[in-house]
């Protein structure tokens, strides 16, 4: 008798084989099992496999989807380029693959080259772990199938190139990370006489967020608020905002309010989410489910939604949050926008801290909490660094606003968990032109070091000299 006819050789083979098209997506591609001839399965005594179907990605995908609607286009020193973030069902129905599950998400850009050199896409500038056309179509092959051909050369045809001859155009799709909510791009083109970037940020349907729950038309009337013209009437309006959030009611005292940024919100919000930090999803029967099960599978949840703490009377108007791989770690925050602008600029409050484990309470409806790092100047501190990194800030400082507390004798928020202080509040000025960190200027107010009267000392020659120059 030979291997193949002994009957625990061949249930072995069985469970081998239902093994694999059960790992097997019955959305995108045929299945081993349903591209084999009745003829063969007869011998293993298997059915063809059902709900498998040809792989089928859109023949015409600019005219069958309509992703270009939200389409995004820039032109600068004779380079005109469009950019588009595909959401997860978009992605599908181009190309027939569920690539958002493996981490994936396609970006459709155009670039046209008007000058008379030719210019080189760099692609690592766009996304520096992006995968190739081979990589994204192996990641969604199917054992053993006649179709994982079909996948590559659909994904390779589809690819945008490299270069761009002069007064040419290209066109097509580029394979980033996977990014929920807003897609942050950096398009850069290379030629022997220039440099052109680009900076987009795209929207990316398919979750709700929380800010567009906001209607922000009617926060406030334009006569409600105050212009502030210097930096003296600037500090003390800040010095003067209460230290913590609230009850909705406007009582009690919750978590602190530890920064300020200042600018135009659409200068404030590209800086953070050019250092990473993803939107948040409102609390919905969705995305309550979604945190739910990850809170028990411990699975990565970028924008899971915050509980709401108030401020104004009111909730949060935009959550933001680095998330770790598990549900139960991230850095957050909330921003208030406040009733005062400085030189026309917007003003927000806001809170921040780290969330560094979860626990059970009876505290809350959902019978969950997250623990925080209660040295919330830590926290306070890497938001400065990140947004410092950023270039989006062009003057920085600290005022002060809060009691200061120590950890033997420690505030503590609504949910009972202590947290301390040195009492100051970070304050950051957004331009939309990038800085350095060589030309970062300082409001000289206070400052979080014991040797704070020579930094201050420092900042103002430093000034002085630039403004002799």
């Amino acid at each position: 008798m030979s291997v193949m006819q002994e009957p625990g050789h061949k249930m072995l083979i069985l469970i081998v084989l239902f093994s694999l098209c059960a790992q097997v997506s019955t959305t995108g591609c045929t299945s081993f099992c349903a591209n084999q001839k009745d003829d063969e399965y007869a011998y293993f005594g298997t059915p063809p496999s059902r709900g498998c179907k040809e792989y089928s990605p859109s023949p015409d995908p600019l005219r069958e989807v309509p992703f270009l609607t939200r389409k995004q286009t820039q032109t600068e020193e004779g380079i005109t380029v469009t950019a588009v973030a595909l959401s997860d069902q978009e992605s599908e129905e181009v190309f027939g693959l569920d690539l958002a599950a493996k981490g994936i998400q396609a970006v459709w850009l155009q670039v046209e080259n008007g000058t008379e050199e030719p210019v080189t896409l760099i692609h690592v500038a766009m996304d520096p772990a992006y995968y190739s056309p081979n990589e994204a179509s192996y990641s969604n092959y199917n054992f053993a199938s006649p179709v994982n051909e079909k996948i590559n050369d659909y994904l390779n045809d589809n690819s945008i190139r490299r270069e761009i001859p002069a007064g040419g155009i290209i066109e097509g799709f580029f394979y980033t990370n996977w990014d929920p909510g807003v897609k942050y791009l950096n398009v850069s083109l290379y030629s022997r006489n220039q440099e052109t970037s680009f900076l987009f940020y795209l929207g990316v349907p398919g979750i709700k967020l929380d800010f567009q729950r906001v209607d922000w038309d009617s926060l406030y009337r334009e006569e409600d608020f105050t212009d502030y013209q210097n930096e003296d009437d600037l500090r003390r309006a800040l010095e003067s905002v209460p230290c913590c959030a609230t009850r909705k009611d406007g009582t009690g005292k919750n978590d602190p309010l530890n920064f300020f940024v200042i600018g135009y919100t659409d200068d404030i919000l590209s800086a953070f989410i050019r250092r990473g930090w993803d939107v948040t999803e409102p609390i919905t029967a969705g995305s309550g489910w979604r945190a739910f099960k990850a809170y028990f599978s411990g699975a990565r949840y970028r924008t899971s939604p915050m509980s709401s703490i108030y401020v104004f009377k009111r909730a949060q108007d935009i959550g933001l949050q680095k998330a770790r791989s598990t549900i139960h770690e991230r850095n957050h925050l909330r921003l208030w926008l406040m009733p005062i602008r400085y030189k026309g600029r917007d003003v927000w409050i806001g809170s921040v801290s780290r969330d560094v484990g979860s626990y059970f309470t009876i505290r809350t409806p959902w019978l969950s909490a997250h623990a925080i790092d209660p040295d919330i100047d830590e926290a306070r501190t890497y938001l400065e660094q990140d947004l410092l990194f950023s270039g989006g800030v062009r003057r920085f400082g600290y005022v002060k606003g809060i009691e200061p507390a120590t950890p033997d004798n420690p505030h503590r928020n609504f949910m009972k968990q202590p947290w301390w202080t040195d009492g100051y509040r970070s304050v950051f000025l957004f331009e939309e032109d990038t800085t350095p960190l060589t030309d970062l200027e300082f409001f000289p107010w206070e400052w979080t070091d014991d040797d704070r009267d020579v930094m201050i000392e420092y900042i103002q020659k430093r000034n002085e000299k630039k403004n002799k120059r």
